[in-house]
């Protein structure tokens, strides 16, 4: 009995090892290459923030925006060392190359990408944020592609890696439970055939000896061997009782052939004797009886059957013996019941979280999915906000070269209403001199009146002509008076023309300035669609990896937990199997079973636009949800 319940120990230690021993390479498992592939994935997001942060850099044209994006830069570099070097330390077989990466990143992002960066943080005119992009594309934008591509591979590897680990551990937590199972009936079997021949060897055939040496005494054949009086057990006690027996028949003869006097007594003494030996006889018979009996029971698993009534005194210690064994058996019986029932509630458990893990997988692939459809359409919306800024150039392009046209015709204009003011200004002196001219013929002609009035008749017809003279000449100065004043009008017009126009030419100058800046805004403005649909061009890149990723480990959650499930199951047909045995109430600790959680419902995924070109990203495969479940990715 001892050594059953070694080997029950014995076989639940092994158990325990063998399911610890799973839980651990589990354990390895998630926390070791599947967590490494995720932190080289959240590394490549870093690279590729790292990247959209140096074009946001070399896109903006303000101080506050070049700090926003250094800033932005500076700890999208420090997630990537620390994603990377927590990779490297996870992944022993790819703790090189992931070393290598991290310091091809650093000098990319230190050295290589450093004069970019440098002249858009210094960038704030137009002309100098191109220069700083075209440095960008032809020195630093290359080099991330290769860098990013190295690290994918290295995922898709660990990816690959992990399921490959996952299928040995699911051949291995089989073996081990079939291992055990195995052990435990091969162990049940051989501990009650043992049993029963030890007992049989060890009690019933001595007992049965006995039973015949005291017959044949009874029968007066006092020279019967009794075998098994030098045994220090119950059986022993028995043998040498039945010695006393044969050593009583003997000393009776020998008292009938030396006195016969003392007939009578020996006679009233081998009656008494015979009475005990049919007393004996009788216990001896019901102990058999009673053996037999509980050992009937305990072939049939009847592990609470007791031997309640009393033997004799000398056989008293073999009933307590039978029941203390039966007692140590049923304990052993209830800790491996206790055992099988933990087994099966940590079988439960697994299932539950496998079952769980693989609603979350699904949910995250469904949100992969959303991304992915979301960034094609931010790429189309992006490519044709590019389109249209370009256009927007062009239409700029055109009116600006019209109102420097307009400028150049509206300076002629003033350059020409200028020589009109001059002319006109010129024409009012002549006419000034002309009046000056006029005022002086009649000046002149009323004195040669007065002249010819001073010389009477002979002077009367050059009166009259000097009276003409005068006549004419007032009305060339009034001629004059009047021009002049026209004139002086024609000059105010032509120099309120002269300012109109000018207002007119500043005007304009100022509207082609204003166009100048409108065309240096759109040129940034595609210049800023262009680095934006080429950074959701990655970002898309990028998802669709990801969603490849997922799908992988969802196809390794789903073996998960189909293995969990098969093992839940041969723990349900072990508890069968044990529940045979009659062991009475349980045990008072018994292990709690969790009650199993229900991941709350998810919406369905938006119908997804670009349909054509995220099937050519993703591989051509089409992740069909059905029903609704909801997404925790940290859970991942």
């Amino acid at each position: 009995m001892g050594a059953f319940g070694v080997f029950t120990i014995a076989m639940a230690f092994y158990a325990t090892g063998q399911l610890s021993s799973t839980a651990r390479s589990y354990d390895n498992l998630i926390n070791h290459d599947d967590k490494a592939s995720f932190l080289v994935a959240k590394g490549n997001r870093a690279m590729t923030e790292a990247e959209a942060s140096i074009g946001n850099l070399l896109i903006s044209t303000t101080t506050a925006d070049n700090q926003n994006a250094l800033h932005t830069l500076d700890a999208a570099h420090r997630q990537l060392d620390d994603f990377y070097t927590r990779a490297a330390a996870l992944s022993s077989s790819q703790a090189a190359a992931l070393n290598a990466i991290k310091t091809d990143a650093d000098h990319l992002l230190s050295q290589t990408c450093d004069i970019a960066i440098k002249q858009g943080a210094a960038a704030t005119a137009a002309a100098a944020v191109i220069a700083s992009q075209a440095t960008y594309m032809t020195g630093c934008e290359p080099a991330f592609g290769p860098i990013v591509a190295r690290a994918a591979a290295i995922a898709k590897g660990l990816g690959e890696k992990a399921d490959s680990e996952a299928g040995t551990l699911k051949a291995d937590a089989a073996h081990a439970v079939l291992l055990t199972f195995a052990a435990i009936l091969i162990g049940l079997a051989v501990v009650l055939i043992g049993g029963f021949l030890a007992i049989r060897t060890w009690l019933v055939t001595p007992i049965k000896a006995l039973q015949n040496v005291m017959i044949e005494l009874s029968g007066g054949n006092l020279t019967a061997e009794v075998a098994g009086g030098d045994r220090r057990d119950e059986v022993g006690g028995m043998a040498r009782a039945v010695q006393v027996f044969k050593d009583a028949g003997l000393e009776k003869v020998r008292i009938e052939a030396e006195a016969s006097q003392a007939r009578q007594e020996a006679e009233i003494l081998r009656q008494r004797s015979e009475a005990e030996r049919e007393t004996a006889a009788k216990q001896l018979a019901f102990v058999v009886e009673s053996l037999a009996t509980g050992l009937e029971k305990l072939a049939a698993g009847a592990l609470t059957f007791r031997l309640g009534q009393s033997f004799a005194p000398e056989y008293e210690r073999l009933r307590s013996d039978f029941n203390a064994a039966m007692e140590k058996l049923q304990d052993t019986m209830k800790i491996i019941t206790a055992n099988t029932a933990a087994i099966r509630a940590g079988t439960g458990e697994i299932s539950v979280a496998a079952d769980d893990l693989s609603r979350r997988t699904e949910q995250q692939a469904a949100s992969l999915e959303q991304t992915a459809a979301a960034l094609d359409q931010i790429t189309a919306t992006v490519r044709r906000t590019a389109e249209g800024a370009n256009h927007a150039r062009e239409v700029v392009g055109t009116a600006q070269a019209d109102a420097e046209r307009s400028g150049v015709v509206v300076r002629e204009a003033v350059a020409a209403m200028s020589g009109i003011e001059t002319s006109s200004q010129q024409i009012g002196n002549i006419i000034g001199v002309i009046d000056e001219i006029a005022f002086q013929t009649n000046l002149l002609a009323l004195n040669a009146g007065v002249e010819a009035a001073r010389a009477g008749d002979a002077g009367r017809g050059f009166a009259v002509v000097a009276s003409e003279v005068r006549a004419l000449a007032q009305r060339s100065a009034d001629a004059a008076k009047e021009i002049k004043a026209l004139i002086s009008t024609s000059t105010q017009q032509v120099g309120s023309g002269v300012d109109l126009v000018g207002q007119t030419g500043k005007a304009l100058q100022r509207i082609v300035t204003q166009v100048g800046e409108i065309n240096s805004v759109v040129v940034q403005i595609a210049a800023s669609a262009q680095e934006q649909a080429t950074g959701l061009h990655q970002v898309n890149v990028a998802v669709n990896q990801m969603d490849q990723v997922t799908q992988q480990n969802a196809a390794m959650v789903e073996q998960s937990t189909a293995a969990s499930h098969a093992l839940a199951q041969e723990t349900q047909d072990l508890s069968a199997l044990i529940a045979k045995f009659q062991i009475g109430e349980a045990m008072s600790e018994q292990p709690v079973r969790h009650a199993p959680r229900k991941p709350a419902p998810r919406p369905a995924p938006p119908v997804r636009a670009a349909a054509p070109k995220a099937a050519a990203a993703g591989g051509g495969r089409k992740l069909e949800v059905v029903g609704n479940t909801a997404e925790k990715w940290e859970d991942f």
